[in-house]
């Protein structure tokens, strides 16, 4: 693992570089001083006494000092990690401004928001002066959200090959018994992703009813954690393409221990297919923001794209007396930029695939549904009652922007 060090000589950073050889996996580091002129003597004695400190405990290190010119410092680490190709930034929590108060962390705060590398952002507890002060991997609390996003973590600390205690946590909102019991079910489950029967560390494990930071936090004083472990962002925030989640920030923020976020590497689950009758609502809630279409159960089926089992994409095929129509094919704003919409219609387009398939394109979209085997026809080559739906426009669908379009059968 590649570390990278900002340091400004507060007690923070201090804090970062005494604690870097706790980390496991780490081989190399680069320790960055960001200058606003050049980098006198004392400054650079500095940074060789941190650099001897780290090679001494086995860690390759070496020294960058940048001047800063026009970007800002947070904006500096992130070109330096970067071009470093890093796997972790090792930041204070807080620094020292010009006339020496302490900040409350603008630039981990930028990072924060940021970076897309992991983060560990280190609190300065009292426990660090201290000669015997445990590791900060001793005694690890890891909240998790029980999704495939979050799994990615438990893989994460596998590899790290730690010893001593693990928490695993997850929060819920439900009260609901049998829910909660289901709940402690899946987290033995993630727990047997971790427990790979080796005796280095012991596993504990708590399902809690609660607001999400407060109950995390007060658990991580409870139980006197070394370390809080994270996910950057649990599924829907990553779906939502969120540069972070929203309890991963306020734990960040808060918490009175170091805090290590983990930048996650996994592949959404992803799964298009027809909704069940059950689940027409979700349709429907999705359709709000689209002219709040609803579902016909004797004319329609609708198909859906589900990553991580959330409904993110809708497509409908309606029958008519005279044709089979496509339409209302939609993915929510804060789900688009994924290329959900493709698993609805993949999904519609097998189910369908021996029907005539008639729809009314956007122009903007004409090219999209081409590569769905749909062709461009004459208005008037539509089913009369499917050409009926745009009655308003005339017998000018052109100029409203519309294009008929038609997908011939493919018979199996």
């Amino acid at each position: 693992m590649r570390i990278l060090i900002p340091t400004d000589f507060s007690d923070y950073s201090e804090a970062a570089l005494q604690m870097a050889s706790e980390i496991p996996n780490v081989t190399e580091a680069i320790i960055l001083h960001v200058t606003e002129g050049k980098a006198n003597g004392k400054v650079k004695e500095k940074l060789e006494e941190a650099r001897l400190l780290l090679s001494s405990q086995g860690i390759t290190t070496q020294i960058r000092i940048v001047e800063q010119i026009k970007e800002p410092i947070e904006a500096t680490i992130r070109s330096v990690a970067e071009e470093e190709r890093i796997d972790c930034i090792i930041v204070g929590a807080r620094g020292r401004g010009k006339v020496g108060k302490l900040l409350l962390g603008s630039v981990s705060d930028n990072l924060l928001l940021n970076v897309s590398r992991d983060l560990l952002i280190m609190q300065y507890p009292s426990y660090i002066k201290n000669s015997h002060h445990p590791d900060i991997f001793d005694n690890l609390l890891i909240p998790i959200e029980l999704s495939s996003i979050s799994y990615e973590i438990l893989a994460f600390v596998r590899s790290l090959n730690i010893k001593g205690q693990i928490t695993l946590l997850h929060v819920t909102d439900s009260t609901d018994h049998v829910a909660i019991r289901k709940l402690r079910e899946e987290l033995k489950d993630a727990a047997d992703r971790i427990n790979d029967g080796n005796s280095r560390y012991s596993i504990s494990l708590l399902v809690l009813h609660g607001e999400r930071v407060k109950t995390i936090l007060s658990v991580a004083e409870t139980l006197q954690a070394t370390m809080i472990l994270i996910s950057r962002f649990g599924h829907l925030d990553y779906l939502k393409q969120a540069k972070i989640g929203s309890t991963v920030a306020g734990v960040a923020a808060q918490a009175g221990v170091p805090v290590y976020i983990r930048y996650p590497e996994f592949t959404l689950r992803m799964e298009g297919r027809e909704l069940m009758a059950s689940e027409f609502p979700l349709a429907e809630k999705i359709w709000e923001t689209y002219h709040q279409q609803k579902v016909d159960p004797k004319t329609d089926r609708v198909f859906g794209a589900f990553a991580e089992g959330v409904l993110v994409s809708v497509a409908r095929c309606r029958r008519h007396p005279d044709g089979f129509e496509v339409d209302s094919v939609f993915t929510p704003e804060a789900y688009r930029g994924h290329g959900f919409a493709k698993y609805a219609m993949d999904a519609l387009i097998e189910s369908c695939r021996e029907e005539w398939l008639f729809m009314h394109s956007t122009k903007v979209l004409v090219g999209w549904y081409s590569r769905y085997g749909f062709e461009q026809i004459p208005e008037d080559a539509l089913p009369k009652t499917i050409r009926e739906r745009y009655a308003f426009a005339l017998g000018n669908l052109e100029g409203s922007g519309v294009v008929p379009m038609v997908r011939k059968p493919q018979r199996l």
